[in-house]
C-alpha cells in the first residue's frame, strides 16, 4: 500500500502545491472580487486584504500557508524579470526620464521604511503597555486575594 509519510519529499511537494493552490484561489477571489464591484483597486491586493482577514479573525491558520508563501518569497526575484524586460524595452524613456523615476522609486522606498518603523516602534509601544496592564490587573487581583 502506498503512504506518503515513507517519502518525505513528495509529502513537502504536495503540501507545498496544495498552499500555492489555496493562495491562487484567494487571489481569483479578490479578481472576482474586484470585477464583480468594479473597484480600481488591483485583485492581489484585494486578495492580500482577504487573507489577512482570514488569518487575524482565525478561519485560516498560518500553517495552512507558510510552505506555499515561503516558496512565493524565495523565488520573488523571477517576478521581476518583466520588469527589467520593461527596462529594455523602454530604454530611451528610461534615458530621458529616468533620473525622475529613480527619484520616485527612491522617495517611494524612504516612505514605505519610515512607515514601517513607526508601525513596528507603534506595536512595540502596545504590547509593552498591554504587558504591563495585564502585569497590573494580575498584580491587583493576587493582592485582593491576600487581603491587601
Amino acid at each position: 500500500m502506498f503512504n506518503l509519510k515513507q517519502y518525505p519529499k513528495i509529502t513537502h511537494l504536495v503540501k507545498t502545491l496544495a498552499q500555492l493552490g489555496l493562495l491562487i484561489l484567494i487571489w481569483w477571489a479578490g479578481a472576482l472580487i474586484q470585477k464583480g464591484f468594479n473597484l480600481p483597486i488591483s485583485a492581489g491586493v484585494i486578495g492580500l486584504l482577504l487573507l489577512t482577514a482570514a488569518l487575524l479573525s482565525g478561519i485560516f491558520k498560518l500553517e495552512w500557508i507558510k510552505q506555499g508563501s515561503d516558496l512565493i518569497l524565495a523565488e520573488l526575484v523571477l517576478f521581476f524579470v518583466p520588469i527589467v524586460v520593461g527596462l529594455i524595452k523602454y530604454k530611451t524613456l528610461f534615458l530621458t526620464q529616468g533620473w525622475q523615476l529613480i527619484v520616485a522609486v527612491v522617495l517611494g522606498t524612504i516612505c514605505v521604511m519610515v512607515c514601517t518603523a513607526y508601525c513596528v516602534f507603534l506595536g512595540f509601544k502596545l504590547e509593552a503597555k498591554l504587558k504591563h496592564n495585564t502585569k497590573l490587573k494580575a498584580s491587583s487581583e493576587h493582592n485582593l486575594m491576600q487581603g491587601k
